[in-house]
This record gives structure tokens, C-alpha cells and sequence, in this order.
């Protein structure tokens, strides 16, 4: 009875699942009736795009007539600029230093004596020097007598019993160079977070004449020519004056005896000087 009851109802349900369902025709065009309401007006390619406007603040205060400087300018203003002016400027300026210098490298004897050195700073970068420095003290009895005054060190006593009381080690006692000064690095450094000292570091390359003992009596031979090489830095706590710090190398052929040929001398010399510059203000210029 049951499956009587089952294939009857299989048998009303045919014509229900018989009917066709209504789909979408994708033939027909489109109509032009106004179409959707939401659909967006077409872009016109051809004219460039308007930049969009910001709208105004609310708590702007509105900048009165004839102000110098906008809200956009004023914010600029406050960024940190990547590269700033220099604080010291050199350039169309003289300096004058007074230096005490130092031999370094000479194992005998130790000389120290001073000098003066005369530049023109045709740049920021670039000056011409002319540098004169003696090795000589005066004679209290006699001031005008300027003789040199090496300090002998253990080494030379030693080197003297060694080579039987000769030592064959060339004396300086004068030099006068011309020497161009190139500054290629400049920054600034903090002193205890408070004050901020400039600096350049230096090159420094050049010729002169050098006064040795083969110069004096009995040898009276003339000044050989020299050539120098070194560097230092700079520091400039004060628009008209600078600290020096420096290292020279000073090259010339010296026969330390006569029956001997001339060999290369090489005398290192430390110098440390105070520079003051002419004038003593600077103003920047700007193109």
C-alpha cells in the first residue's frame, strides 16, 4: 500500500518539475530609457585633472592683509635643512700665526725653536703660505747672536761611543718655505653640549731653503733646496681666530761630511700655533 502511495505522488510531482525557468536573455540591447540611476557620467580624457582641494581647517586662523608668509611657508621653515652654510668662512682674508715647533723623528738630537707663518686665503679651501721657522736661541749676553741650541738626548751619548765620538746626523737650523694649503674637510663639533667649535682638516705641500751646520763655518756651502709635505687641522673657536695643530715633513739633500756624497734628510717637525685673521669679521654673500 505504501509503494502505491509513493508512486502516485512521484507521478503528480512530473508536471511541476516539467516547467521551463526563466532566465536572462543576453541577445536583447540594452535599454536606453534613462538606464540606472547610480551609473557614473563618462571621464573626459582629453583635459588634464584638476588638483584636489583640501578642505580648510577649521582652526585656521585666517592670515591677515599683506602677511609676509603663509602657513605652508612657515612649516617649510621649520624643517632642519640637509646642508647648512659653514659657520667660519677664510676666503679674501689674511692670517698671521705664530708657531712653536717640535722635531719628532730625530733620535740624537731633540731641536725646538718657533717661527711665523704669513697666508693669503684666496678661497675657503685653498690658501698660500709663507712659513719661517729657526731652530736657534738668542744668547742672553749677546741678542744678536742667535746660535742652535740642540737637546742631546741618552741616544746620542750612546751612539757616540758606538761610532767611536762622530755622529753622522745632519743639523737644521733654518727654514723658509712656500707651501699652498688645501682644506678639503670642514665640520663642527660640540663642546660639553653648549657651544659648537668649527674645524677643517689641511694639506699642506711646498718648496723652500733650509740653514743647516754644513751652511755655517768652516763649510759655508749655500742652502740646498727643499721640499715639504704635511698636514693638521684647524679648530675656530672665534670669527677672527683659530687654533693649529699640525705635522710637517721637511725633505733636502745635506752632506753631514765632506767625504761623503749627499743623501736625503728627513726631518718631521710638530708644530702648534694660535692664527689670527684679517679682518676680523666675515659676511656671507650670496649670488
Amino acid at each position: 500500500m505504501r509503494t502505491f502511495l509513493a508512486i502516485g505522488w512521484l507521478v503528480a510531482a512530473l508536471p511541476a518539475l516539467a516547467q521551463e525557468v526563466p532566465g536572462l536573455d543576453l541577445s536583447a540591447p540594452p535599454k536606453k530609457d534613462g538606464g540606472d540611476a547610480t551609473e557614473l557620467p563618462p571621464i573626459d580624457l582629453s583635459k588634464p585633472a584638476e588638483p584636489a582641494k583640501a578642505p580648510p581647517r577649521a582652526d585656521a586662523e585666517p592670515l591677515p592683509a599683506g602677511a609676509p608668509f603663509s602657513e605652508k611657508d612657515v612649516a617649510l621653515g621649520d624643517k632642519v635643512k640637509a646642508v647648512q652654510r659653514k659657520g667660519f668662512l677664510k676666503r679674501g682674508r689674511f692670517e698671521v700665526t705664530p708657531v712653536f715647533a717640535l722635531t719628532v723623528n730625530d733620535a740624537f738630537y731633540q731641536k725646538f725653536g718657533g717661527g711665523l707663518r704669513l697666508a693669503y686665503n684666496f678661497h675657503d679651501s685653498f690658501a698660500l703660505a709663507l712659513r719661517g721657522i729657526t731652530f736657534r736661541q738668542p744668547e742672553w749676553a749677546s741678542p744678536r747672536s742667535w746660535q742652535p741650541a740642540p737637546i742631546q738626548t741618552n741616544a746620542a751619548r750612546e751612539g757616540k761611543i758606538a761610532f767611536g765620538g762622530q755622529l753622522l746626523s745632519s743639523q737644521i737650523y733654518d727654514q723658509v718655505m712656500l707651501d699652498g694649503i688645501w682644506s678639503p674637510i670642514y665640520g663642527k663639533v660640540s663642546v660639553l653640549n653648549k657651544h659648537i667649535v668649527h674645524f677643517d682638516v689641511y694639506l699642506a705641500a711646498g718648496f723652500g731653503l733650509v740653514w743647516t751646520a754644513t751652511t755655517e763655518p768652516p763649510r759655508n756651502e749655500s742652502p740646498p733646496i727643499a721640499a715639504d709635505l704635511g698636514g693638521g687641522v684647524r679648530f675656530y673657536p672665534k670669527d677672527w681666530l683659530a687654533f693649529d695643530v699640525g705635522l710637517m715633513a721637511t725633505l733636502y739633500p745635506d752632506r753631514p761630511q765632506a767625504s761623503l756624497p749627499a743623501t736625503v734628510q728627513k726631518v718631521f717637525v710638530a708644530n702648534v700655533g694660535v692664527s689670527f685673521f684679517f679682518p676680523t669679521s666675515f659676511e656671507y654673500v650670496h649670488p
